[in-house]
């Protein structure tokens, strides 16, 4: 996936996506960096939910990898859903 497909960046994110025959898929993924265990599932729980919104106007054609970086750790929730929504928007993967 990471050879075949497009990457997207906002000041937080990247995405990640290819076309899939599979239909829609969405992976998260948080390293080490961005902070311990405690952090990592609070940035991946703040990730799935400015994702749910999304979902049915996001291009089904594609599996998708969102990577977080280490700056999102401290951001609240509106803003995850700000960069979620323009990572989404620069790739051209939400057909609303």
């Amino acid at each position: 996936m990471f050879r075949k497909g497009e990457r997207t960046g906002a000041p937080d994110l990247t995405l990640l996506s290819a076309r899939s025959r599979e239909g829609l898929k969405i992976g998260l993924s948080v390293s080490k960096k961005v902070g311990g265990a405690v952090v990592r599932n609070r940035v991946k729980r703040l990730l799935r939910e400015a994702i749910r919104p999304l979902e049915n106007s996001i291009f089904k054609g594609c599996m998708y990898v969102i990577v977080a970086h280490p700056s999102l750790a401290g951001k609240p929730y509106d803003e995850v859903c700000k960069q979620v929504r323009l990572v989404f928007e620069r790739a051209g993967r939400l057909t609303c």
